[in-house]
């Protein structure tokens, strides 16, 4: 019996590039090394683009793509997370600039009554901003209208949500260009 990924399935090419992102996702869970965790992000970007990438070709040509195109061309260059997401993996393929850092806890003690207190930051792998072709992306304030802090959940790195979200942004991408531009199509 065949599998989907054997088949000529319309975006099949783009779709074995988001279960590779969502790979890697599942990589950045735990507590790995920094350098596990980074290479991890760093699969996740490249991913993501291109399945995007591997949409595009495939529905060049046909109708109905090229209003969805533009819709989600527009989402890609104005939504925060979307093009933090583009231009980290821009930094991350031509640079040896860093996108992620490693947890600093930032140990802070002093005393009080009776005692000392011992206080530290959030756990997190916190996103840096990149800078490319000379523009400065900050890492994502909001996502689909929508702040950060009500996608964000305590003990989980910012990475690994801002992740979470473009795999879902690009599935469900996939899925509205699966049946608007391959009706009757078995994706």
């Amino acid at each position: 019996m065949a599998t989907w990924e054997s088949e000529q399935f319309p975006l099949v090419e783009g779709a074995k590039e988001l279960k590779a992102a969502s790979h890697a996702f599942g990589e950045m869970f735990g507590i790995p090394t920094f350098h596990e965790f980074d290479r991890a992000w760093r699969e996740v970007l490249h991913h993501l683009e291109r399945a995007w990438n591997k949409l595009v070709a495939e529905c060049e040509g046909r109708k109905n793509w090229p209003k969805l195109k533009s819709k989600y061309e527009h989402l890609r260059k104005t939504d925060p997370l979307l093009k933090y997401v583009i231009h980290a993996r821009n930094v991350s393929e031509h640079t040896i600039a860093q996108v992620v850092q490693d947890w600093n806890p930032n140990l802070r003690v002093s005393s009080v009554p009776g005692g000392t207190r011992i206080e530290w930051d959030e756990w997190d792998r916190p996103l840096l901003p990149v800078v490319n072709r000379g523009t400065r992306f900050n890492p994502p304030k909001s996502h689909l209208g929508k702040p950060m802090q009500h996608y964000r959940v305590i003990g989980v790195s910012e990475p690994r949500t801002v992740a979470e979200l473009a795999i879902t942004f690009y599935v469900e991408a996939f899925n509205e260009v699966s049946k608007e531009v391959f009706p009757g199509g078995r994706w």
